[in-house]
């Protein structure tokens, strides 16, 4: 069988196929090429988050480093926004002023602090026995626009009590020199009257001998109060020498029980003196200092015993297992009270109306002087007051514990 072809018509491409390849090739290209982008702008994106995460605990670390420090800071911080609002306080702000906000306003509304004017200079308050400075800072933003303000306090209050002290410590000296010139020219005239005195009791009979007896009694009163006063105005130079004690107890024992006759021919309440040492002994030391530091502890114990319309006072020694002395001066009188017992070493501070409160200031200094202790027991029952010197090479510790010692040494008794 013959096979028979049949020719095909010759297909004509049409123009619109043309196109519309072209078109789908054109956009699976850029189909491609923005998939290339988005896949790239992807991987940015996660990098670009990471980075953004590490600044974030970077600016968190920061954040916590810097609340810290402003926790940690002497001073107070305080962050207002434009409108009054509490942005933020370190503890010291609540300590001081109020861990209210609405209080802390009205605070600074009351010294004029809020709403905030223009000021230069710290502005200076008292609250809650504090005295404080506040300074005020602006902050402002790229266009000079206030966004927020900052408020620095800080605690002055012990800079104004230095402050006091300075000033009071110099009015003190110029008192001092005033009084070292008065003390100097009124004891020759004292020792003018001393000495006639004398010269007239060899005369005198039994009464004028009393009288002439009670000048100079006075005149010795005087000069002690003079010497006081000129103890109070100059640091005691110790001159150190071999002394024994004894005779020191001895001009003790006769000058004050001098004293106990005295007040009791002037019609005082009887006050017994009594002396208690076990043997003589040597200690190194200025025999004159120390005569005027017990005697004084020694007047002290009688005027607190005739105030209380009589009493005992015990003067005692005793040598420490140092080679040091220790001398005790004990009374049964009302004691000293609590409130009171850390003023009493304050120059001029006294209760009496005719003291000075030098006695004791000048115990201290001139004890210190020699490098020992002053130590106190009192309590409604009496007082004791112990000076403790050290032996040869010794070394006392000082702290203000031991000034105000309740301990009676009983080891260095024993």
């Amino acid at each position: 069988m013959k096979e028979t072809f049949v020719e095909q018509p010759e297909k004509v491409a049409h123009p619109g196929e043309d196109a519309l390849a072209r078109a789908f090739s054109s956009f699976q290209e850029a189909s491609e090429s923005l998939s290339r982008k988005y896949a790239g702008l992807e991987g940015r994106i996660l990098e670009l988050s990471k980075e953004l995460r590490d600044r974030d605990r970077a600016l968190a670390s920061q954040g916590q480093f810097l609340e810290t420090i402003l926790k940690s800071l002497p001073s107070g911080v305080l962050v207002l926004t434009p409108g009054g609002q509490v942005l933020w306080r370190n503890p010291q702000v609540e300590k001081w002023l109020s861990p209210d906000d609405t209080e802390l306003l009205a605070l600074l509304r009351k010294w004029g602090i809020w709403p905030v004017s223009e000021r230069e200079d710290p502005l200076a308050v008292s609250w809650k026995s504090r005295s404080l400075l506040i300074e005020i800072s602006r902050v402002v933003d790229d266009e000079d626009r206030s966004s927020g303000y900052v408020l620095i306090v800080n605690d002055v209050t012990r800079l104004r009590e230095m402050e006091e002290e300075v000033s009071r410590d110099r009015r003190l000296r110029d008192m001092g020199e005033m009084v070292a010139m008065i003390a100097h020219d009124l004891r020759n005239p004292l020792g003018s009257i001393e000495l006639f005195s004398s010269l007239l009791a060899r005369d005198a009979g039994a009464r004028g001998g009393q009288a002439l007896e009670g000048i100079r009694s006075s005149v010795t009163s005087m000069d002690r109060l003079i010497g006081n006063l000129l103890f109070h105005t100059r640091l005691p130079m110790v001159s150190g020498a071999p002394f024994c004690v004894q005779d020191l107890l001895d001009r003790l024992s006769c000058d004050c029980a001098r004293i106990g006759v005295m007040r009791g021919r002037a019609g005082g309440p009887d006050v017994s003196f009594s002396v208690d040492a076990p043997y003589p002994f040597t200690i190194t030391g200025d025999e004159g200092l120390l005569y005027h530091a017990i005697f004084n502890l020694v007047t002290n114990a009688f005027q607190a015993c005739f105030d209380a319309g009589g009493g005992q006072i015990i003067l005692s020694l005793a040598r420490s297992k140092s080679g040091g002395a220790i001398f005790s001066v004990k009374d049964n009188g009302p004691g000293i009270p609590r409130e009171l017992r850390e003023k009493i070493f304050d120059p001029f501070f006294t209760t009496r109306s005719k003291g000075t409160g030098l006695g004791l200031p000048i115990v201290l200094k001139i004890v210190l002087a020699h490098k020992g202790l002053l130590k106190i027991d009192s309590d409604e029952n009496g007082s004791c007051f112990i000076v403790q010197l050290p032996g040869p090479g010794e070394r006392l510790e000082r702290t203000n514990k031991d000034i105000w010692s309740g301990q009676l040494l009983e080891e260095e008794f024993k």
